[in-house]
């Protein structure tokens, strides 16, 4: 009973978490906008500063998204997947948003130091826990506690950086590539065209491309 019980409600969650995807859905065309500002920001920018008065309020507003850009990019790729859910808009305008929502993403990620993070908290947490569960005595085999400690701390977290390292390396590729100034343009102006355009009923994939 207590088992189906679970599965009872692990399928509720599952498709209460499933219908809240789905209600962004709809808003694809206004994110997409949103998220090819926030992406091309630069070249939009240097274009409102030719404008007098409404210029200085857009650049305002660039500046703001592409600050925001994270969590802009977090938001395309939750759309994707709400698209995907709802069979909602075309394939292209979902492979749109989880590539220029990867690349927002992306672009702060890339300059963090996984590698060595991961190794960290690897290494602590195994140290911590030999040294809360399976404390040593102060001398090991005529060595100091402290060094054994230190051990422990070491081989896990050298391990964890060389395995993260190579994941590190390429999701710095990625980002640098993704985020560099003329595919994040390209991406980003494609965004805003495609957004337009589904506010008309149309899309670029379906009425131009094919």
């Amino acid at each position: 009973m207590e088992g189906k019980g679970l599965n009872v409600g692990g399928n509720i969650y599952c498709a209460l978490v499933k219908m809240d995807l789905q209600l962004f859905a709809p808003f694809a065309p206004v994110i997409l906008i949103l998220g090819g500002i926030a992406a091309a920001s630069w070249l939009i920018g240097a274009i409102l500063k030719m404008a007098p008065v409404v210029g200085t309020y857009g650049e305002a507003l660039v500046k703001v998204l592409s600050a925001f850009g994270f969590l802009v990019g977090v938001l395309m790729i939750v759309t994707a997947v709400g698209v995907v859910l709802e069979q909602a808009w075309d394939s292209g305008t979902v492979y749109l948003l989880l590539v220029t929502g990867l690349a927002l993403v992306l672009k702060p990620l890339k300059d963090i130091p996984w590698a060595a993070l991961m190794g960290v908290v690897i290494g602590g947490l195994c140290a911590g826990v030999v040294f809360i569960l399976y404390p040593l005595p102060e001398t090991v085999l005529g060595v100091s506690a402290a060094w054994v400690y230190l051990a422990i701390f070491l081989v896990p977290a050298l391990l964890a950086y060389l395995l993260f390292k190579f994941i590190e390396d390429l999701v710095k590729l990625v980002g640098l590539i993704l985020s560099s100034k003329p595919v994040a343009t390209i991406l980003g102006v494609f965004c805003i065209v495609q957004g337009v355009l589904l506010l008309l009923n149309l899309s670029v994939f379906t009425s131009f491309v094919l």
